[in-house]
């Protein structure tokens, strides 16, 4: 079974077998962990990747087109979803002086200064490069996971990047991301 191809552990997946599902999930669930480290608060990334596999787990039958796109173009559903709720809940950040439970992942380390650079772009750019940056996908994988065409991707690249290196040198970090 660890040879197998993505090809077929998708097939198999969709059949129902369940030696293939958790094999799938246990592939993509770093990578999906990950992106939403970057994309919410960090008491919120675990569940909402666990949401995502809810998801993928329930609709697999009906997966069509690219799975890593599909996928995270669920997670960035999730993402939409868990602002939207938060916002008319008009929730707040716990103190972050409360200590991560010690069973947590560590985070991903990253400059603070980088971090507060990322916070300050838009939805739209903060998620562009996360999938392109942290998640190593081309921007033609990203064009298809965030519906978009190849020209508008380009587009956005230039701004995020743009925006990215505006923040770095105002913060005095120099003006190359």
């Amino acid at each position: 079974m660890l040879n197998r191809s993505l090809d077929e552990l998708l097939r198999d997946a969709r059949l129902g077998a369940p030696e293939a599902t958790a094999r799938l999930c246990g592939m993509f669930y770093p990578k999906v962990l990950t992106y939403m480290r970057y994309r919410v608060d960090a008491a919120s990334a675990e569940d909402l990747t666990g949401e995502v596999f809810l998801r993928v787990l329930r609709h697999i039958r009906e997966q069509k087109g690219t799975f890593v796109a599909w996928l995270f173009r669920i997670a960035g559903n999730v993402v939409v979803d868990h602002v939207r709720s938060k916002a008319a809940r008009h929730e707040r950040p716990l103190d972050e002086s409360v200590p991560e439970p010690a069973a947590a992942a560590p985070a991903p380390s990253r400059d603070r200064s980088l971090e507060a650079a990322l916070a300050r772009l838009t939805d739209e750019q903060r998620e562009f490069v996360t999938l392109k940056f942290v998640q190593g996908l081309s921007n033609a994988e990203i064009a298809e996971i965030t519906l978009r065409s190849p020209e508008a991707i380009r587009a956005l690249q230039f701004r995020a990047l743009a925006a990215l290196r505006d923040e770095m040198a105002a913060r005095g970090e120099g003006g190359k991301p």
